[in-house]
């Protein structure tokens, strides 16, 4: 069925246009989040609850009607497999179906398309935040999509690094640890053919720095009045994060980002990306991986990101120049250990919470520059 057949069909039933567009909103939405949170229940005072004990989120804001439209047409799913279990809350969810996945399709590239000027208008505005937009996108594999969180954490990506270097966890206790040293070897092959994009992960990086996430918001807000992106609570199997939102995105939307997104100046991408590799480093001495292990990140960052022509000795440089500023700068760590074995600490650290500030104050540069890449 179409989406211009269904709307035909609820007309001829006799439902008001409100309702017909408001039934279509909802698919579209729907077809950005994949599934919503619609209410949930507080334990604490409902250990046994009635359906008039589920509060209402302002995740979805549709009225019966629409729900029972869109259910007796089965093209959404409310059922226990959507309800998250928490401690002391379980949360609701109503999720697209099937069926229901080609008209919300269909109506969200309608209103994509209708909406196209303004969002062309919208890039070009923001073009500085678009390789970000690009590159720096995370993917949820649970709704199948890509996102943004709407709060700064000045995280450092680090993918699988811990893989590919071969980093196993060091056991301080005696018993049985073989389910343990399994699960790394699975993981360790899941991840081995798997390239350690480097460019995803400083624009992941940097994308979660106050300057750009202030950015980001401004940007998605407007594209949220339009109804063309959503911002939904994280959630995991066993909890939902309202304090933790996310901006979702749909494929045809980033589509739009990729033919738009135009970076010039190849080698100022390229400084950008060794100045992140120094970074990124410093953060994983800050984690106790050892000398030997950088060392090990530094050849498969070159190895397996060919294309940008990195150099090792060059990287290698770079990061014990920024261990021997943030010494001589700070102090709180030491200049790099220049004679240590693959095994010793690349350096010591002497106060963990400066070190944070000024693995931070990196990023947070960064991610200006990384504004005036395009």
């Amino acid at each position: 069925m179409s989406a211009n057949r269904f709307i035909d069909e609820l007309r001829s039933m006799g439902f008001s246009e409100e309702v017909v567009m408001e039934v279509l909103q909802s698919l579209t939405d729907l077809y950005i989040a994949s599934r919503i949170p619609y209410g949930f229940v507080v334990k604490a005072f409902s250990p046994t609850y009635t359906f008039e004990d589920v509060k209402r989120t302002k995740y979805w804001p549709y009225s019966k009607t629409t729900e029972e439209i869109l259910r007796q047409h089965e093209f959404i799913d409310s059922g226990s497999g959507y309800t998250i279990y928490s401690e002391n809350e379980n949360w609701f969810f109503v999720a697209l179906t099937e069926k229901g996945l080609p008209i919300a399709k269909e109506a969200y590239e309608n209103k994509l398309k209708d909406n196209l000027s303004f969002v062309e208008e919208l890039f070009e505005k923001y073009k500085g935040l678009l390789p970000i937009l690009y590159f720096g996108a995370s993917y949820e594999s649970t709704i199948d999509r890509a996102f943004f969180y709407s709060k700064d954490t000045g995280t450092i990506v680090k993918s699988i690094v811990e893989y590919k270097v071969d980093r196993r966890l060091k056991f301080h206790s005696k018993g049985d640890h073989s389910k343990i040293e399994k699960y790394w070897e699975e993981q360790k092959r899941r991840f081995e053919h798997e390239k350690l994009d480097i460019v995803s992960m400083a624009f992941q990086s940097v994308a979660s720095t106050k300057t750009v996430v202030s950015i980001i918001n401004e940007f998605f807000s407007l594209l949220y009045e339009k109804r063309l992106v959503l911002l939904m609570p994280d959630f995991s199997t066993s909890s939902v994060y309202t304090d933790r939102e996310r901006w979702i995105l749909t494929d045809e939307l980033l589509n739009v980002v990729e033919e738009k997104t135009k970076i010039e100046n190849q080698e100022k991408l390229k400084e950008f990306i060794k100045d992140f590799v120094s970074v990124f480093l410093l953060s994983l001495g800050e984690e106790g991986y050892t000398k030997g292990q950088i060392l090990k990140a530094i050849e498969v960052i070159v190895e397996e990101n060919k294309d940008l022509e990195l150099s090792y000795d060059e990287l290698l440089d770079k990061f014990l120049n920024v261990v021997n500023e943030v010494n001589s700068v700070t102090g709180c760590i030491s200049k790099f250990n220049e004679p240590g074995g693959p095994e010793s600490l690349p350096f010591l650290i002497l106060n963990k919470e400066v070190l944070d500030s000024a693995i931070r104050e990196f990023l947070e540069n960064l991610g200006s520059r990384a504004l005036a890449l395009a």
